[in-house]
């Protein structure tokens, strides 16, 4: 595992298709390094920091954030504009804010 410290640019939970045609949930989110290079985090709902998080992911933007990369899955994506490019994303845990001045779970709740 690595770990990891940035700038959160935005974040939000959603509720995506599974492979299984369930639904499940999910954080996505988007932080920005030192020097501006940008990447795609997520978070499912097993992680037990799942719904603490989910609640205030969106209030935490342009906050510095820091969180453990678990693992990563690249793939091309097709992206709204028709254009085909790869993308990693990086499945994420144990994150905070260490800015912020209550834990994301009661920000903006």
């Amino acid at each position: 595992m690595m770990n990891f410290i940035g700038t959160l640019k935005f974040g939000a939970a959603y509720n995506v298709d599974g492979k299984d045609k369930s639904k499940k949930g999910m954080i996505s989110f988007t932080v920005a390094d030192e020097i501006g290079n940008t990447f795609s985090c997520q978070m499912w709902e097993d992680d037990p920091q799942f719904a603490n998080l989910a609640q205030g992911i969106e209030q935490m933007r342009f906050q510095p954030v820091q969180f453990t990369i678990k693992s990563y899955v690249s793939r091309m994506r097709t992206f709204k504009d028709g254009t085909e490019r790869p993308q990693t994303n990086f499945i994420v845990a144990n994150v905070s804010f260490p800015n912020a001045a209550a834990p994301a779970s009661t920000t903006g709740a």
